[in-house]
């Protein structure tokens, strides 16, 4: 009898010890996509982003009309939750389980939300352009490495080998793709990315492409290396995306850039 009774005992203390077990291994998940631990969503690499960009989506429904235009007023008087998005931004670790999805729009975001506090320390301000020297500025950290606008553009972004990045990031100027209300991540890059384009090229506003002249914007003169060397030409790559074809028109040239901020007064 003895016996039984121990036996009962030692497994009455073994399944309440895998219950306690499997509760703290549930926190902790939970924890950890909190503090976003790669480790954990290791595992889950197509399912799971490796960042929650729950106050970058909060912060740009909040501030940023349907048109692009930013509230940088607003964003101003937000800055601790944007400067806790960025922290979640510096402190990221980019490690093998990051796909390259996740890896694009990580920069793509981090280019857009530094690029906002970059004008929220000068404001006020009518143009990116009375900053001194404002995309190579290195006003931020990612991982302990300071870093600027510039090579997160330059270095890390267009490496990447997808000129339709050009129409993602945003420098706060009219010209300007517009920055989204909503935040990149792996699973909606591609549909934001084609969105984007698509937008941008057939905005008459950026593009004019009309039977007997063409104007288009200086972004495809800047970074035409990029497009010719996806595409062919730039043309080409116009043309995937445009409603109105570039085919023989005489009349061909760049419209000029406008580096009024994307903004309402402040």
């Amino acid at each position: 009898m003895k016996n039984i009774q121990l036996l009962l005992v030692t497994l009455l203390t073994t399944a309440f010890s895998t219950l306690s077990y499997a509760q703290t291994l549930s926190i902790a998940k939970v924890n950890s996509v909190q503090s976003y631990n790669s480790q954990s969503t290791q595992n889950n690499s197509n399912t799971r982003e490796k960042l929650d960009y729950a106050l970058w989506q909060d912060l740009l429904q909040t501030h940023v009309s349907r048109s692009g235009v930013v509230n940088y007023g607003g964003f101003k008087k937000d800055v601790v939750k944007l400067n806790a998005f960025l922290r979640q931004l510096s402190t990221a670790k980019i490690t093998s389980s990051w796909s390259k999805n996740d890896k694009i729009a990580y920069w793509i975001n981090t280019y857009n939300a530094y690029t906002v506090k970059l004008i929220l320390n000068y404001l006020p301000v009518n143009s990116i352009k009375e900053i001194d020297n404002p995309w190579k500025k290195s006003f931020f950290s990612i991982n302990n490495k300071t870093m600027n606008l510039a090579t997160i553009e330059h270095d890390i972004l267009r490496d990447f080998k997808d000129p339709r990045i050009h129409f993602a990031i945003n420098c706060a100027s009219a010209s300007c793709p517009k920055l989204l209300r909503e935040p990149y991540k792996a699973h909606n890059l591609e549909r934001l990315l084609e969105q984007q384009t698509t937008n941008f090229i057939n905005d008459p506003f950026h593009n004019t492409i009309s039977p007997y002249a063409v104007r288009v914007s200086k972004i495809f003169d800047w970074y035409k290396k990029d497009f010719k060397e996806t595409h062919g030409s730039v043309t080409s790559f116009i043309n995937q995306y445009s409603k109105s074809l570039i085919v023989d028109q005489k009349d061909k040239g760049y419209k000029e850039y406008d580096w009024t901020i994307n903004s309402v007064a402040y």
